[in-house]
């Protein structure tokens, strides 16, 4: 049997990243708040409250940044990466009912609008726009990579397209006195924010499951891996992702004879780190009398 383990060092990055976006979400969280109020913007107080939601979801995130950097231990072998997983899909799922609570008072408000500072709701959606920005910028490179900090980024997005929108109806307001715009733009605003929350909630929920990570093809690995020297056949192959970006894979080799065991374990291993991308690996070879290759899947056939 081999296990080639490469373990991926944690970094201060997600934490430092998360940090600073967490203290720039909170200064403006109170300047919109007092703002929606003060001008009686929807809008803004929509921004304002979907920021509130975010100051719990970057302070999950910033939480399960620290815990995924803890070491294993005997009863959590994986260490505590899934806590990131977790932090995402609950960030997911805050994001939706946060639609809710805006689509209710959007309703409201077109049909009975309410008088609008549209000067002053311009000036601090316009900061808001900026802070969201800055925050986003700060978690964008790590988010590609790691997807509870993707659920932050998606939650400072969504916080971007709410003071763009606020920006919109402001103008609109100003411009043409047309006062549905505000809710209207609160309405629309939730559209986004229920795209960008599917997608977090599915891909959470997918890693959770143990599914095969979307950028492998579990058939490819298989028939890449029957493909060596010695092979005839192989089974129970499983491929799956403690978070995103830390892929594992294990699988049965089987082989002629006891001779092929030690270059399968070696030549297996370097094939699936090097055309894969895949280090946390353990393989196991067995002959072909072993009693387990009974049920062995064989190798597709080449085309003729």
């Amino acid at each position: 049997m081999s296990h080639d383990h490469d373990h991926h060092h944690h970094h201060h990055s997600p934490v430092r990243a998360l940090s600073w976006a967490l203290a720039i979400t909170a200064v403006f969280f109170v300047v919109e708040l007092i703002g929606g109020w003060w001008t009686g913007s929807l809008a803004l107080i929509s921004d304002a409250l979907h920021m509130g939601f975010d100051l719990t979801a970057l302070g999950l995130g910033l939480f399960a940044a620290r815990m995924g950097r803890k070491p294993a231990d005997p009863k959590r072998t994986f260490g505590y990466q899934r806590v990131e997983v977790l932090a995402a899909l609950i960030n997911g799922v805050t994001l939706i009912l946060i639609t809710g609570v805006i689509l209710r008072e959007a309703y409201g408000r077109y049909f009975v609008p309410q008088d609008i500072k549209a000067k002053e709701m311009i000036v601090i959606a316009v900061i808001g726009l900026l802070s969201n920005l800055a925050a986003g910028a700060v978690l964008y490179r790590s988010s590609r990579s790691n997807i509870n900090l993707r659920g932050a980024f998606l939650h400072v997005l969504s916080d971007a397209l709410g003071s763009l929108g606020a920006v919109v109806a402001g103008v609109l307001v100003l411009e043409t006195g047309w006062r549905q715009a505000d809710p209207l733009v609160s309405a629309l605003i939730c559209v986004g924010i229920v795209v960008t929350s599917y997608w977090l909630v599915r891909d959470s929920i997918h890693i959770l499951l143990e599914g095969t990570p979307a950028h492998l093809e579990l058939e490819q690995i298989r028939s890449a891996l029957a493909a060596l020297p010695g092979v005839r056949s192989v089974h129970d192959l499983h491929l799956w992702s403690v978070t995103r970006g830390t892929e594992s894979m294990s699988g049965h080799l089987v082989v002629t004879t006891a001779e092929h065991t030690a270059p399968t374990l070696r030549a297996g291993a370097k094939l699936l780190k090097e055309k894969f991308g895949i280090t946390h690996v353990t393989l196991q070879v067995e002959t072909s009398g072993h009693p387990e290759c009974e049920d062995t899947i064989p190798p597709p056939d080449e085309p003729e």
